[in-house]
C-alpha cells in the first residue's frame, strides 16, 4: 500500500461502493453528489471520531486506514 496514504474512507450502499476517497472532504463532497440531502462535512467529521463504522440511513460508512 501506498506509504503517503495515511486514511481511507468508502461509503457503501447495499453492499455496493459508492463512494471512497483518502481525504474526508473530498468523499462527503463526492457523497453529496449522490445523496443531495446528506448532512455537511462537520457531521461526518465527528461521527468518524467516535467511531471507524457507522450507517446512516441505508449507507454505510467506514474508515479503512
Amino acid at each position: 500500500m501506498n506509504q503517503n496514504i495515511t486514511s481511507f474512507y468508502v461509503v457503501n450502499s447495499k453492499n455496493i461502493t459508492v463512494a471512497y476517497e483518502s481525504n474526508l472532504a473530498d468523499l462527503i463532497t463526492m457523497f453529496q453528489k449522490i445523496e443531495p440531502n446528506a448532512r455537511n462535512y462537520q457531521y461526518y467529521y465527528r461521527q468518524f471520531k467516535k467511531a471507524s463504522t457507522f450507517t446512516e440511513g441505508e449507507y454505510t460508512f467506514q474508515q479503512l486506514v
